[in-house]
């Protein structure tokens, strides 16, 4: 049976976007989320490395830094990326599909 999910936290950028999801368990009870950085084509889970604040996250390959509707997230090799909170939470269609299929 696919997985279904639910989208917590969407930040874009101009190419991709950082997604937190919460797995949709059967009889529709809340699971496990995940944090999930999606580009065309690739979709790399982040692991949390320790509970985070509304002001940052620490993941296993990247930081999170987070002020207000802006975010930075900084990758371990230096690369960067501005990200903005997207209000909707709606996926891309292209990403929404790339997700389901990490998922699934």
């Amino acid at each position: 049976m696919p997985t279904d999910f639910t989208v917590l936290l969407l930040l874009n950028s101009e190419r991709c976007s950082l997604v937190e999801v919460e797995l949709v368990q059967a009889e529709s009870t809340a699971g496990p989320r995940q944090w999930l950085w999606v580009e065309p084509n690739w979709v790399t889970l982040l692991r949390p490395m320790a509970a985070g604040t509304c002001l940052m996250q620490l993941f296993d390959q990247a930081v999170l830094t987070r002020s207000g509707d802006h975010a930075e997230l900084r990758w371990a090799n230096g690369q960067c990326f501005a990200l903005s909170m997207e209000a909707s939470n709606s996926l891309r269609p292209e990403f929404r599909r790339l997700v389901h299929q990490h998922l699934n």
